[in-house]
């Protein structure tokens, strides 16, 4: 699961989130990976090849999208 990646306003835009994000999902020793996306990430996300998995839910007051990743799609080039 990934969880609490934030790139710095700064650095947005300049590669650091895709690179973090495919050295994250290298490491990985599941053939799924999941993460609870903000509304505002959900783009991004799917971006890197994320598909939305279920509905819009909300923990703690924070609302979220259940997005998942195969990682067999990881090796064809996030």
């Amino acid at each position: 699961h990934v969880a609490m990646l934030f790139v710095e306003s700064e650095y947005q835009k300049k590669g650091v989130g895709r690179k973090l994000l495919s050295s994250a999902l290298s490491y990985a020793r599941v053939d799924t990976v999941t993460v609870s996306a903000s509304l505002s990430s959900v783009t991004v996300y799917k971006k890197y090849g994320f598909e939305c998995k279920g509905d819009i839910a909300e923990s703690t007051g924070l609302v979220y999208q259940p997005m998942e990743i195969e990682l067999n799609r990881v090796a064809k080039g996030l």
